[in-house]
């Protein structure tokens, strides 16, 4: 009877639920949808490539989907959001790395929006070989290092003319690049460059006689399109040119939304005489290390078809190991807030990461120094007001101010300390920046040194508060003309800790404009040289305060160097303290260098001057053992150089310059250190000496020290 009454109470509800339903709850709930794969097809890559396919995926219920990577060859790859599959390390045909062995990589792609069922996509990678990828892994006449053959690394090494032609992806061809494949003509089929020419792998590169088609006529470009900055410096070797800007390499840079690149840095070689590449003295470097994950585009070019117009180069890449020149550091333009930036050049010409974006990086990798209220550096350091206050001024998302340096409501005056820059080269009339703060009698402000620490001009600001960079009128400007091609150090010092005991800067670069905007700017002074601060000063040369501890010939006036030298043959008897100054100057440390090519006002031209000069007798210090000088001149022949003689006159040591083409000290690369270490507690002298007449009878000298360290 009970199981009758519930049968009949479920048939009754049943019916009731029926009709209030109106007939609908047999419809369907709707169900999740999977996300959707376009099939790219059959994939295959070129062995020491990393970028494999970008996937396209999408989700029909518009979903956020995850991409991950499955299949027994999955942990050989990455992918990331936007579909990209890369290698984790370029594939090697000869050396394949998938489970079969086969150069065929079995991967799933595995689509998942977390409310349908997860798609897949098979995929076979087929990697192809290629031997034109592949970088020979050696050199000659250049050192290398671990860096340097790394194929993700690479970002060109020419081997192959006649490849890179057809690749218009990645390379844009202009003028004799496109018009012949016989990029390295001159080496060829010249046997006594060949002979004396470094490259790295198998081949380099020169304009001279490209083609056959004589040595500067050639003109053309290389651009290399889309390299993704990985590393902190794009390493390369080039030569040529004379210093203009016809003949060189650049860095470009394309905006987001732009259609026009940018110029981010230039380096113009100087180095007529090499028409090849000669060795580790012909590596050049741009610091990238601002713009790690940016695509740019490298441009060599020769666009001069005179004298000096060619370039020989090879083997661009990037490394976190930089080698040889420095041709800049480089910076992707800022966005200006309430200011007015003069352009290009704000960036291009920057003081060494002088836009105070990143603190960290600064101290910990770039060679700035923090005290004080600037120590111990963090990604927020430094903006003290300037990121709090909607009115402050600044270029980029960051500017500095020492009030409030420790953070919001923070004392504002007490904070005090110092940040100096790395050392950089002067190449511009005018050192420009922003800067407010101070007032009358207060301790702040910018500061120009020498590498030593030497003051050279120091500004105070006197304009108080506000505590930040408020607008155009902010614009300063120091005269640093007669520091031409020397090499300097920069630093902001607020030393003050009472009432306008702060400063405030921003975005500190040179330029041929002093850039005053609305007339209203500040005139920082003019850096005006003494011979005591010239003295310490290295131009086109770096020095360091080992170089002045024991000099023993500075050679800044002939006739006070004749004084304790003793001076023979045409050094003898100086009528100025010019006499011996020839055609050097370029690069030297303090106030002259020597050449006795066109020595004594070109009396006996290039080679024809002859004579010696004999230091007086020095005590070689075991702590101080190295004897290192700039030297350039000669041709190996032995008839000009320098000799290290003992007391009794006996030679210990010669060196003679093989350097014909180099009538003047060039650059560091003439840096030459001879080691006296077996003759510490002994008395020595240095002779440099020109017994030669004739052709390549001449040698260029500067700066006689022994030191600590070794300069080369």
């Amino acid at each position: 009877m009970k199981k009758l009454l519930s049968l009949l109470s479920l048939l009754s509800a049943t019916v009731m639920l029926a009709a209030c339903g109106g007939g609908t709850s047999t419809d369907p709930l709707p169900q999740p949808r999977s996300p959707v794969f376009a099939n790219p097809g059959a994939i295959s890559v070129p062995e020491f490539t990393r970028d494999v396919a970008k996937l396209s995926v999408s989700s029909p219920d518009n979903n956020n989907v995850r991409l991950s990577l499955s299949g027994p060859d999955a942990a050989l790859f990455s992918i990331s959001g936007d579909g990209s599959i890369r290698f984790a390390i370029p594939p090697n045909f000869q050396a394949p790395s998938d489970a079969n062995k086969d150069n065929t990589y079995q991967v799933t792609a595995v689509a998942d929006d977390t409310y349908s069922a997860p798609s897949t996509l098979a995929l076979a990678i087929t990697v192809t070989s290629c031997p034109t990828c592949r970088v020979s892994n050696t050199s000659v006449r250049v050192t290398t290092d671990d860096t340097t053959f790394v194929e993700e690394n690479i970002i060109s090494s020419f081997e192959f003319p006649a490849l890179i032609q057809p690749d218009t992806v990645k390379y844009t061809l202009t003028g004799a690049f496109a018009a012949s494949t016989n990029w390295n003509n001159l080496e060829y089929n010249n046997a006594s460059l060949a002979a004396i020419a470094a490259r790295i792998g198998d081949a380099t590169v020169s304009t001279c006689e490209i083609g056959g088609g004589g040595c500067d006529g050639p003109t053309g470009s290389i651009t290399i399109n889309n390299v993704t900055i990985t590393k902190d410096s794009i390493t390369f070797l080039m030569s040529g040119g004379n210093g203009g800007p016809d003949v060189g390499a650049q860095v470009l840079y394309t905006p987001p939304g732009s259609a026009t690149a940018q110029v981010l840095g230039t380096y113009n070689p100087n180095s007529c005489g090499d028409p090849v590449l000669k060795g580790d003295q012909h590596y050049v470097n741009f610091d990238t290390s601002g713009l790690i994950g940016e695509k740019v585009q490298i441009k060599v070019f020769d666009n001069a078809s005179g004298g000096c117009g060619f370039v020989a180069f090879d083997h661009f890449y990037q490394t976190d190991k930089p080698r040889g020149t420095a041709a800049g550091v480089l910076s992707k333009p800022l966005t200006p807030v309430k200011v007015t930036v003069e352009g290009a050049v704000t960036f291009q010409k920057m003081i060494p990461f002088a836009s105070f974006e990143n603190p960290v990086d600064m101290v910990a990798k770039r060679g700035w120094v923090g005290t004080g209220a600037f120590a111990s550096a963090t990604a927020t350091s430094w903006q003290g007001t300037t990121g709090a206050d909607a009115n402050a001024a600044r270029v980029g998302d960051k500017a500095i101010s020492t009030c409030e340096i420790a953070g919001p409501g923070t004392p504002c005056d007490p904070p005090v300390g110092t940040l100096t820059s790395p050392p950089f080269k002067v190449t511009d009339p005018y050192f420009n920046f922003l800067m407010h703060g101070g007032g009358a009698g207060k301790n702040v402000g910018l500061r120009v040194l020498d590498t030593l620490g030497n003051v050279l001009l120091t500004y105070t600001p006197t304009s108080c508060g506000p505590s930040f960079v408020q607008n155009d009128d902010d614009w300063t400007h120091i005269d640093i003309s007669a520091l031409n091609s020397a090499t300097i150090k920069a630093q902001l010092f607020d030393e003050e800790a009472t009432g306008c005991g702060f400063v405030s800067t921003d975005q500190w670069y040179q330029s041929g404009t002093a850039w005053n905007p609305t007339g209203n700017g500040k005139d920082g002074g003019t850096v005006v040289l003494t011979p005591a601060t010239t003295a310490k000063l290295g131009f086109n040369v770096s020095v360091a305060a080992d170089a002045f501890t024991q000099v023993i010939g500075d050679f800044d006036d002939a006739v006070v160097a004749a004084q304790s030298w003793t001076a023979a043959g045409d050094f003898a008897n100086p009528a100025s303290a010019d006499a011996w100054k020839g055609v050097s100057g370029s690069a030297r440390v303090g106030a002259r260098a020597v050449s006795s090519c066109e020595l004594n006002a070109n009396s006996k031209g290039c080679d024809g001057s002859t004579g010696t000069l004999t230091s007086p007798l020095v005590s070689v210090d075991a702590s101080r053992p190295f004897l290192n000088f700039l030297m350039s001149g000669g041709n190996a022949n032995g008839t000009v150089g320098l000799k290290v003689l003992d007391a009794a006159g006996a030679v210990i040591a010669t060196h003679t310059p093989n350097s014909c083409n180099q009538a003047s000290i060039q650059g560091d690369g003439n840096w030459v250190t001879l080691d006296l270490a077996p003759q510490a507690g002994k008395q020595v002298r240095v002779q440099i000496f020109d017994n030669e007449a004739g052709g390549c009878g001449f040698v260029s000298f500067d700066h006689v020290y022994l030191g600590a360290a070794r300069k080369k």
